[in-house]
């Protein structure tokens, strides 16, 4: 009797012992599973606080006039009725509106086929490719109010560098105010982009392209395909992936435009507006007092949300082509 109840005790404690260690298997598998959220707290805590609280706040801010100091005023939907639907100020904002989309397809249909083409003259090898590889990547390096530095001294209608060079070899007739004219405005800026900012998308493909297993280009030109052929059929399907990420970052730096065209024409957007962006219309109106005659966080608010809207459903137009494109 003695016996069967040692091995009753035995087995229920061997019994506990076993419940036990699952159990404690089990937690550590959770402590493991977890341990990735300590990693992930601090980016989620950054981002919360440094994004998503200034656009709740925005939000908020958008229905109130307030100068940044004193009472605030609730003003409701004004803010946003002036905006988009008052009289001197909704050409204002769809002419910056239209300029930043033409700018847009600027990139994708000029600028983007442009980088394509250089990288792929880079991964051809062309003759100096290294020292012309280095003098299109320095432009991009420079601060934006550098790059306007020397835009100016080649295009100002006065001074400029390329006026003299026209005076000089056909004649001062031909000499115009490249940045007063806004007939001309558009295209010498997009010039100025094309080359700053052509090397950024220029690495990336470049980049991709060198992922490229030489083994089937070298299949392929056995097979009788020429340059272009490859390009086409080889080196074009294999870089869609940096095609996505280059679209995607040139549409968020469309739709913020901000900094070139300030230091080129200044706040105003130039003759006629021509150079005028959304982001410059904010800035105008939240802190040059263009609205009420003082600074307004209220109507600069409201202009910020219409931006934050229209980047949103550009960027999910163009998720969906993307998606398309990768199929």
């Amino acid at each position: 009797m003695t016996m069967q109840y040692i091995c009753i005790v035995t087995s229920a404690f061997l019994r506990f012992l076993t419940i036990m260690g699952v159990k404690g298997l089990k937690m550590q598998k959770r402590k493991k599973n977890n341990a990735y959220r300590w990693f992930i707290a601090p980016g989620f805590i950054l981002y919360t606080g440094l994004v998503m609280v200034p656009i709740i706040c925005s939000i908020f801010y958008s229905f109130f006039k307030w100068s940044g100091i004193g009472p605030m005023e609730f003003v409701g939907f004004d803010n946003f009725k002036y905006l988009l639907f008052g009289e001197r100020m909704a050409g204002i904002f769809f002419n910056a509106l239209k300029n930043n989309f033409i700018y847009l397809l600027c990139v994708l249909i000029i600028i983007t086929p442009i980088q394509i083409f250089t990288a792929y003259m880079f991964f051809v090898k062309i003759p100096f490719t290294k020292y012309i590889r280095t003098m299109i990547f320095a432009p991009y390096v420079l601060s934006t109010s550098i790059v306007g530095f020397f835009a100016l001294l080649v295009f100002e209608g006065n001074i400029g560098i390329l006026n003299e060079f026209i005076s000089n070899t056909i004649g001062s007739q031909y000499t115009r105010a490249w940045l007063g004219d806004d007939r001309v405005m558009f295209p010498v800026f997009i010039l100025i982009i094309i080359w700053q900012c052509a090397s950024s998308g220029t690495m990336i493909f470049f980049a991709d392209m060198q992922a490229t297993p030489k083994e089937i280009i070298e299949a392929a030109i056995v097979d009788g395909c020429g340059e272009w052929s490859c390009f086409f059929r080889i080196i074009l399907p294999g870089i869609r992936a940096s095609m996505v990420t280059n679209i995607t970052l040139s549409v968020i730096y469309a739709m913020t435009m901000f900094g070139l065209p300030y230091v080129l024409v200044g706040s105003s957007g130039g003759v006629n507006n021509r150079l005028d962006f959304i982001a410059m219309v904010f800035y105008r109106y939240a802190f040059g007092g263009t609205y009420y005659g003082t600074t307004d966080i209220g109507f600069g608010s409201a202009i910020s949300v219409v931006m934050l809207i229209i980047i949103v459903v550009v960027w999910a137009i163009t998720n969906q082509f993307l998606k398309k494109m990768k199929e």
